[in-house]
């Protein structure tokens, strides 16, 4: 076969591909994004799901130009081949997490920044002060549980306990509806046969919140959507609350717990940290570069037929930008990584009209976290050999399911922001 040919075969006829999940649980996704980048370039097929194919954006034009051209490549799955043909498996987990949805995240045009107005507003208004107020207040008081144990599981008792636990106080949620929204959360972006009852239990605990809401409004993201004037009905503003904390809690756990992995179990990294050699905020940027809380965005789908890094892309074909691999890009990376700090070229944040709308807050919340863990624990050590650590098993998100660590001299108390 011609290599013209092999460029311009269509994704249902290339055998043998590889599993999206395969790559996100791997010890080292890196090497297989470049054995994926030298066999087929800068776009590379691949399986969402067995028998579920879609291409794999690698290259950072590549990959910036699917997320920023939405009349090319758009976010709605209803122009996904799959979702028009009805032609996924009865039993299919990825079809949970991109079944087309009435919300920001899922639309294009006029329709998406109708929707997205309501996020940034909401967004906008937070008071940053009383947030890190309440960051800061979260992260003392799950801490000082933990202190007299001189054990914990950085993931499940930190890493997540304090997203869920912030974010349940910004959605004016109970904690038991937090903790419930978290466990549904990570069961919809699994993709496994779970994900479609996760998604409709989640509806129902959202439609309640709406509803105790608009019944008895308070000073919470929540109420700011609900009284949203661009959202039509409730069912609109259950769409913006479960994006909203979806992906913002998805996000934020990966980004503190990869920070933490990374002091753990890179010395070089920990003593630049340590010592003050690597600003914090610098620090989570490296991190986020390096290991994006979402390596894979959810899929774009084409409008029609293209080209996109001398690949043939067919109507209906389903895109996956690799932020994680376009981040490594060789072609965008120089030789000295300490060029690299502060710039702000990666797409951890996304590009386009879909870019993250947390950019203000995510950020605050995740240096307090890792800032108050590190002032009140200096000795942390892992429990587990660094090459035993497991990583979730989402396709759509990395970080270390846990990081059981020992600690023997903390600090008795700490200073808040």
């Amino acid at each position: 076969m011609t290599l013209a040919n092999r460029l311009h075969r269509r994704l249902e006829e290339i055998p043998d591909r590889m599993q999206l999940s395969d790559i996100t649980t791997a010890p080292d996704p890196h090497k297989l994004y470049e054995r994926l980048r030298d066999e087929w370039g800068p776009v590379a097929p691949m399986d969402l799901e067995p028998g579920v194919p879609a291409w794999l954006v690698l290259g950072y034009d590549e990959a910036s130009s699917v997320m920023r051209n939405e009349l090319l490549f758009s976010r709605n799955s209803r122009n996904w081949r799959y979702v028009q043909e009805r032609s996924l498996p009865a039993d299919s987990g990825v079809f949970a997490a991109l079944a087309p949805r009435e919300n920001a995240y899922f639309l294009d045009g006029m329709q998406q920044r109708r929707l997205r107005a309501p996020l940034d507003d909401a967004l906008g208004s937070v008071d940053e002060k009383r947030l890190a107020r309440t960051v800061a207040v979260t992260c003392e008081a799950i801490i000082d549980r933990l202190m007299p144990r001189g054990e914990a599981d950085l993931v499940r008792d930190y890493a997540v306990a304090v997203p869920v636990m912030v974010m349940t106080e910004l959605f004016g949620m109970s904690l038991s509806d937090g903790n419930k929204m978290h466990e549904l959360t990570e069961a919809l972006y699994a993709g496994k046969e779970k994900a479609r009852a996760a998604a409709r239990e989640q509806e129902s605990l959202l439609a309640v919140l709406v509803a105790t809401h608009r019944a008895e409004p308070g000073e919470d993201l929540t109420t700011a959507l609900v009284n949203h004037p661009n959202h039509a009905n409730d069912v609109e503003v259950m769409a913006s609350i479960g994006v909203m904390f979806s992906l913002g809690h998805d996000a934020e756990i990966a980004w503190i717990a990869s920070t933490l992995h990374m002091i753990l179990t890179d010395p070089a990294f920990a003593a630049r940290v340590r010592r003050g050699r690597l600003d914090l905020d610098d620090a989570l940027d490296e991190v986020s570069r390096r290991h994006p809380p979402a390596p894979h965005v959810l899929p774009r789908f084409a409008r029609q037929d293209c080209e996109l890094g001398g690949r043939r892309i067919a109507l209906g074909d389903a895109l996956v930008p690799a932020v994680a691999a376009a981040n490594a890009d060789r072609a965008i990376r120089t030789d000295d990584p300490w060029e690299e700090l502060g710039s702000r070229f990666h797409l951890t944040w996304g590009a386009g009209a879909h870019s993250c709308p947390a950019h203000r807050i995510g950020p605050l919340i995740g240096r307090i976290a890792v800032d108050t863990l590190l002032r009140r624990i200096l000795d942390m050590e892992l429990t587990v050999a660094y090459d035993s650590i497991k990583m979730s098993v989402s396709p759509w998100s990395r970080y270390p399911r846990s990081l059981p660590v020992r600690f023997t001299s903390p600090l008795a108390g700490g200073s808040q922001p």
